[in-house]
């Protein structure tokens, strides 16, 4: 395709708060950008930088912990199947898939604690790549124990390339006692992770 131009720029200051700062000033369209995890106590009191960034960002976040040569053919989109308020990112997954020229495979985990008989979820799963008219998709549900596990297990199950999912920004004291679904995903897979917050208006 067409030349990439590269513009280096040089902040001081916490990453995280920088990084926003300059996407916002100059109308950047998505964050890419590599992480380590985090794990253990510095998981829960500190965070990562990448971590930090999916939590507040108002624009598309890629994130990617090792250098990725092979093209990303599937990508994996965990969702809850709410039908509202689900517009914008729908349409940015349906923009990455075509982006990359993927099959996009819409996950939904069962967990003991948020359990929905499979014929059901089933249902669901139909209604929803109807009602948001995918193409090239496969629909999947995934007993899992914990959520962010499931995920990120599915995801290996099918040798995946990269997870996209939505993610609510929660920010302050709710943030910290129940923590960020995309969040743990960004800290415990090894694929990349592309994350989008949608927030309330």
């Amino acid at each position: 395709s067409g030349n990439i131009t590269v513009k280096s720029h040089i902040e001081f200051g916490a990453p995280s708060r920088k990084i926003l700062d300059v996407v916002k000033k100059r109308s950047i369209d998505t964050i890419i950008m590599g992480s380590h995890g985090t794990s253990g106590l510095r998981e829960y009191f500190i965070g990562s930088n990448a971590e930090k960034i999916v939590r507040l960002s108002n624009v598309p976040v890629l994130v990617t912990k090792n250098y990725y040569k092979a093209p990303m053919k599937d990508i994996v989109f965990p969702n809850t199947l709410e039908t509202q308020d689900q517009e914008e990112l729908v349409r940015k997954v349906k923009d990455l898939q075509a982006f990359f020229k993927a099959r996009v495979h819409i996950l939904y985990v069962n967990t003991p604690t948020n359990f929905t008989a499979d014929n059901i979820t089933l249902e669901r799963l139909k209604d929803f790549a109807r009602r948001f008219a995918f193409r090239n998709y496969t629909l999947n549900i995934y007993n899992y124990p914990f959520e962010q596990a499931g995920i990120i297990n599915f995801t290996k199950s099918i040798k995946a390339d990269m997870i996209a999912m939505g993610t609510h920004g929660r920010v302050g004291i709710s943030h910290f006692l129940n923590g960020s679904l995309a969040e743990d995903v960004v800290n415990h897979a090894d694929c990349p992770i592309w994350t989008f917050a949608t927030r309330e208006k």
